[in-house]
């Protein structure tokens, strides 16, 4: 497929995927929050959430590494998180439902972001000319106008009107991921079948790889309490869901300058991807230590703008540091394994963390102290970053 053809499509699939991330899971708080459960009661809840999460984004990354079936698992994973989101919104708020539905959306939705970034990787490692941060970019443009006008009717009619929205969505997404290749087969890069227990082997060994995997780890603590609780702020400090949606907006809209300019801002500093990660890091620390401080609503909202060099600056970082460090026959598998430690063990202990500190302490505590393990993740990050410099030289 000709490389301008294949970033409008990959554009227009991040595009989608990120609304219907933006629909379920950016308003999982806030279901929980019109429910009535308490902070300690929404970290069980999520925490149970990203340890599903966990367990899932090593096996669809197999999934794609062995049989390069991207299509097939983005299109049934997706239909299935949307039928949990149904379960969530009209499951009147019962516990075990309520977390069935919350684990459901972790499984599917929020592993499928990171199985189309995979899925890009693949395409790339096969030569594919694909701009990996311009379509991520489709991705934040369309996050920020769906946060700002599913904040709006939110407000209006509540989360229910969403489960019309999503199987529209999904509906479109059928229409561009069938006009999409699958990665190729990895037997064109090694004769001998792709196992999950051999990509763990070919892993091990991989030093530079753990140590930035360390520091996601601990980056995700602060990332993770921040998604979770972000919102549960800004409706303490007196906002409202349409106040959630704009902050949603801001975070998404100051995304795509660095998005767009990401391989131009890569290319002008000469860094590999592993310092860029350290500066995101850092960044999260920055922001987490802002909302810990924060006296005014006003203050929360403009805190969002950290996500241009945070998340907008990890996330094709992270796809360029897979590229560099990853065996081309275990890509996917590395990635979302990588993902599945890094941000779902993460984000496990982080929900977990947050909830209890929340609950006992209050949300600046917590903030505070996920914010300075931010900044030791930040440290661990450069320690990688001289690792594969090292490694590069020797």
């Amino acid at each position: 497929m000709p490389a301008k053809a294949l970033n409008r499509r990959f554009f227009l699939l991040q595009a989608i995927m990120m609304l219907i991330d933006c629909i379920t899971v950016a308003y999982i708080s806030p279901i929980l929050v019109s429910f009535g459960y308490s902070k300690l009661q929404i970290g069980q809840v999520m925490t149970l959430g990203a340890l599903a999460a966990t367990l899932a984004r090593p096996l669809w990354g197999f999934l794609n590494d062995r049989f390069s079936c991207a299509k097939q698992v983005t299109l049934g994973g997706t239909a299935v998180g949307i039928a949990c989101y149904f379960l969530l919104t009209w499951g009147g708020g019962q516990m075990g439902l309520t977390t069935v539905a919350v684990m459901g959306l972790y499984i599917t939705v929020v592993c499928m972001m990171n199985f189309v970034d995979s899925w890009a990787l693949r395409l790339i490692n096969g030569g594919a000319s694909l701009n990996y941060g311009a379509t991520r970019a489709g991705g934040s443009l369309s996050y920020a106008l769906g946060a700002v006008i599913f904040g709006m009717v939110v407000s209006r009619w509540g989360f229910r009107p969403g489960n019309v929205a999503l199987w529209v969505l999904w509906i479109l997404m059928c229409v561009v991921v069938l006009s999409l290749p699958n990665p190729p087969p990895t037997s064109h890069l090694d004769q001998k079948p792709v196992t999950l227990l051999q990509g763990f082997r070919t892993l091990r060994s991989n030093r530079v790889y753990w140590v930035m995997l360390a520091a996601l780890f601990l980056c995700t603590l602060a990332s993770g309490s921040m998604e979770s609780f972000y919102s549960v702020l800004i409706l303490s400090a007196g906002g409202t869901e349409q106040h959630v949606g704009f902050a949603l907006f801001l975070q998404a809209t100051s995304e795509l300058p660095v998005m767009f300019g990401y391989s131009r801002l890569r290319s002008r500093l000469h860094l590999s991807a592993a310092p860029l990660m350290a500066v995101s890091m850092l960044c999260y620390a920055l922001k987490a230590l802002t909302l810990a401080s924060a006296g005014s609503l006003n203050i929360i909202l403009v805190a969002a703008l950290f996500q241009a060099l945070s998340f907008a600056l990890f996330t094709p970082a992270c796809v360029d540091f897979m590229l560099e460090t990853v065996p081309g026959e275990y890509l996917a598998m590395g990635h979302l394994l990588f993902l599945a430690i890094g941000q779902g063990i993460g984000a496990v202990a982080g929900n977990a963390l947050s909830g209890i500190l929340s609950e006992y302490l209050g949300m600046a505590w917590m903030f505070r102290t996920v914010g300075f393990l931010a900044l030791l993740a930040s440290v661990l990050a450069c320690c990688s970053a001289k690792m594969l410099k090292r490694r590069n030289f020797s």
